[in-house]
């Protein structure tokens, strides 16, 4: 009888704890998303909120590198879903130089580069996660901001810097301002190397790369931060949206309709291409979920069979062309 006692009283103890300990936020597909063919699943997980809204790069070897802010770590892992901290084949410390040292993180032709947030030196990221400043940036007073992205087209990155918004040759290690007077967040580029999306002032806004010229403004209502762009299939040219308060969206930019395709996220913050597959990385804060548009099309990265480039010589700007006319034939571009 003693020992049913016990077991009765350590059940009810149990039970009351469960009723006051909120469960965990769980990112799923709703109804729409799952209708509309995306699939959503758990690169990295359980770091009960100690991961925070960091980005990803895909480094030459294919391996991902990632960070963790609370132990100011770069980590290194394999490409596969369902890991956790522990499963990263290698990891390097860094300093916090900035008030915020989130590392913003871009593939750009081939090569992983990322600064930490609101004012950090823009580095060049090796496979193991070591990192070594982009040479002649810094000199000529440049830091980073907020978000950035690559452009799938000519391998520069489009960032948001303390000159504004900018486009950055790493290579040569020079840069040229697009608009002096944005300093966005939720970087990312279209398919076709022309339009920059971005958040700003709690819409996502498109901007022309070539001229700074604002060319939309997309009301949400949803708290939007890090975009990605849609390249093929029947969503091409469409935005995904990672939102702040725990939503995942769907921008038509055409059209303008905004359709919540995920819900029960925590905080949504940077996506990252994967440009391995031609998937999405969602940051929450306990997790770095990974969105699937499926077959015959990718998010934020080239048009399918395009590769991203490699090299900035003739021959990579050449097949960058070449991959652009195709695309131009068989799938068309939107405005």
């Amino acid at each position: 009888m003693k020992t049913s006692l016990i077991a009765f009283f350590a059940w009810i103890a149990v039970a009351s704890l469960a009723l006051v300990t909120p469960a965990r936020a769980a990112l799923m597909l709703n109804a729409a998303g799952t209708s509309d063919g995306f699939t959503l699943t758990t690169f990295v997980g359980g770091y009960n909120a100690e991961y925070g809204p960091l980005a990803q790069g895909i480094a030459p070897n294919g391996n991902v590198i990632t960070g963790s802010l609370l132990n100011t770590k770069i980590y290194v892992f394999n490409d596969v879903d369902g890991q956790t901290l522990a499963s990263a084949v290698g990891s390097t410390s860094y300093t916090c130089t900035t008030s915020n040292c989130n590392f913003a993180m871009a593939t750009a032709g081939g090569q992983v580069y990322g600064a930490q947030a609101q004012g950090g030196v823009y580095e060049h990221f090796a496979n193991d996660g070591s990192f070594t400043p982009i040479p002649n940036l810094q000199a000529a007073g440049l830091l980073d901001n907020l978000g950035m992205w690559g452009d799938p087209i000519n391998g520069h990155i489009i960032a948001s810097s303390n000159r504004g918004l900018v486009e950055i040759d790493p290579v040569a290690g020079t840069f040229r301002v697009i608009n002096a007077s944005l300093f966005p967040d939720g970087v990312s580029v279209s398919a076709d190397g022309t339009i920059a999306y971005v958040e700003n002032g709690g819409t996502v806004q498109s901007y022309n790369i070539a001229t700074g010229a604002l060319l939309h403004t997309y009301s949400t209502g949803h708290s939007p931060d890090g975009t990605g762009v849609i390249s093929g299939g029947s969503f091409n040219g469409d935005v995904i949206v990672n939102d702040n308060d725990g939503t995942v969206g769907l921008l038509d930019p055409v059209i303008g309709t905004f359709t919540i395709i995920a819900t029960g996220g925590t905080r949504g913050d940077f996506v990252s291409p994967d440009l391995n597959n031609g998937t999405l990385f969602l940051s929450q804060e306990d997790q770095v979920a990974r969105l699937s548009c499926g077959p015959g099309c990718s998010i934020g990265g080239p048009p399918p069979g395009v590769p991203e480039p490699a090299t900035f010589g003739l021959l990579g700007a050449g097949l960058a062309a070449l991959g652009l006319i195709q695309r131009r034939k068989t799938t068309g571009l939107r405005p």
